[in-house]
């Protein structure tokens, strides 16, 4: 999932510390994927409840799916920091349940994600969180 507003972030030589061309997101490309996951997981629980869903959908006038990603648009910029600590969550995980190469990806992940972390206050800024969420 793309979304559409691209924040201001210094440039990178390193493409692997970005979430991708034009995806609105100013982190490591696994931790955006996991708060747009996580918004759009929200967007689930919050879609159960007829008058938030309505509402989102401007009374039908959208379909579902635009109505999905303008939420997880204005939504998981603010996730960023919790989709840190999702990730940071799995490192304590047994070995057994998380294979060591995959927490070795993530430990990768989070230290390129960490210079990019002074920039999300643009992203926080920009994005807006629907008053049923807070």
């Amino acid at each position: 999932m793309t979304l559409k507003r691209p924040h201001i972030g210094r440039k990178t030589a390193e493409l692997s510390r970005v979430s991708g061309t034009n995806t609105g997101l100013n982190a490591h490309r696994m931790v955006a994927e996991c708060a747009v996951k996580m918004a759009e997981e929200y967007f689930e629980s919050f879609a159960a409840d007829n008058a938030f869903y309505k509402a989102i959908r401007a009374q039908g006038q959208i379909t579902e799916k635009a109505a999905r990603l303008v939420f997880v648009e204005r939504v998981a910029p603010r996730l960023l920091e919790d989709a840190r600590r999702a990730l940071t969550d799995c490192l304590a995980l047994p070995d057994d349940v998380m294979p060591r190469k995959q927490k070795d990806e993530i430990a990768d992940a989070l230290v390129k994600d960490t210079d990019l972390r002074a920039n999300r206050y643009v992203a926080e800024a920009n994005a807006s969180i629907p008053s049923t969420l807070h």
